[in-house]
């Protein structure tokens, strides 16, 4: 048994050793301290001076109860787990009482991944995001009313013939560019709004107001493409980019230097796409990568980083904007993505690992690529496409064709 006295005195101490000691990212130490919070919580409500391991089984069937994914049961059990035995070296205790529950089983689902057709539409997407809002804000002075105008699906179908006609050459025009290798400039971006600001206005000229003029902000939406072809070309985690500074880019060899779990480097290769993206920020933002070495790599409000929650948010935006604009049979339904919680930035590490492995790349490389300590984590990856499995059972399958 663990006294519950001892866990209100230790989690505090507990919470510092994770991050001091063993080095745990801040979204680890989060996830830490919330399992705490809500199992100290369940222990107060019912009134326990001990916790056993039925008063441990209890908490679990708890938050069953609540209907939790079976995943983020078990890891609350692997945080009481970790707690109590640290509970139990600090005390002297003989048992931990935790190590006696069953980890519940979970389920054991694909990864969900974009193909990649939709990872260069969805690279494209913050262009398309920013230069609505703009012509929105422009005619309305409410960003969420023109942009569902734009975007929302049943809206979209009573617009005029012109004004999407207007959104398809945007469209052309954009996936064109993010073909060539120079990557989108803020130059380029200007002359394309001017462009789409004159196209829409001629159709909506009812809408806009005579002297009110609005520019798409330039430097944010060059670095939310930056960070998405981060994401895509090397498949880090949204903890490892948001640490990311100047100086972890070797811009020679075209390779970062990421922190990932348990503080433990790790060198990961990017191509010419990514480095093009960064550079275009960064010199639209009027920085160097010599200069500014300690800076973060994406800056949020002044000088500070953009947040963990700000890249989540937009990475999700993004997703459901590119969903929302494609009508393609080649993903169907927004339905097939799941939850919104399954939309973000974690859906582009799935799909690098997930296209690599396809195109016969060796497992292990992609274990050290993702930083996984276990190679059974980069093994779900190896799921099989229904297009490749289809193209191996005509070629191999006797009435095949």
């Amino acid at each position: 048994m663990i006294n519950f006295s001892d866990i209100l005195e230790l989690q505090d101490e507990f919470i510092t050793h994770l991050s001091s000691e063993r080095g745990y990212s801040k979204n680890t130490i989060t996830s830490y301290k919330h399992d705490l919070k809500e199992f100290i919580k369940y222990c107060t409500e019912i009134g326990v001076d001990t916790v056993d391991r039925r008063t441990i089984r209890n908490f679990l069937g708890n938050e069953f109860e609540k209907e939790l994914k079976s995943r983020t049961v078990a890891r609350r059990l692997a945080t009481i787990k970790s707690f109590f035995n640290y509970i139990v070296r600090k005390k002297d205790l003989k048992d931990n009482p935790a190590l006696q529950v069953k980890t519940p089983k979970t389920d054991k689902t694909l990864p969900m991944f974009l193909s990649q057709q939709l990872v260069e539409d969805l690279i494209i997407s913050p262009i398309l995001r920013y230069f609505f809002d703009s012509i929105m804000i422009i005619v309305s002075g409410n960003k969420r009313t023109l942009t569902n105008h734009f975007l929302d699906k049943e809206n979209r179908k009573k617009l005029s013939p012109e004004l999407e006609a207007i959104i398809k050459k945007l469209k052309d025009a954009l996936k064109k560019k993010c073909k060539n290798h120079s990557g989108f400039t803020i130059d380029w971006l200007r002359s394309e709004w001017i462009i789409f600001y004159t196209n829409v206005k001629k159709v909506l000229n009812d809408f806009f107001p005579k002297k009110t003029y609005n520019v798409p902000k330039y430097i944010e939406c060059l670095r939310d493409i930056s960070i998405i072809e981060l994401f895509y070309a090397t498949g880090i985690r949204l903890s490892e980019l948001a640490e990311l500074k100047i100086r972890n880019v070797d811009t020679k060899k075209y390779l970062l230097r990421v922190t990932g779990k348990g503080n433990k480097e790790r060198l990961v290769p990017f191509g010419d796409k990514a480095f093009l993206a960064m550079d275009n920020y960064l010199r639209a933002n009027k920085r160097s990568w010599n200069s500014e070495s300690l800076f973060p790599l994406f800056m949020g409000t002044g000088i500070k980083p953009v947040s963990y929650r700000t890249i989540q948010r937009k990475v999700e935006q993004y997703l459901n904007l590119v969903l929302e604009l494609e009508e393609d049979e080649r993903f169907g339904s927004h339905e097939r993505f799941g939850s919104h919680e399954r939309l973000g930035p974690h859906m582009l590490r799935h799909s690098i690992a997930t296209h690599l492995i396809d195109r016969g790349a060796d497992i292990r490389a992609v274990q050290e690529l993702l930083g996984h300590a276990s190679l059974s984590s980069t093994q779900i990856y190896t799921h099989v496409l229904p297009e490749k499995i289809k193209q191996v059972y005509k070629n191999a399958h006797p009435h095949g064709k």
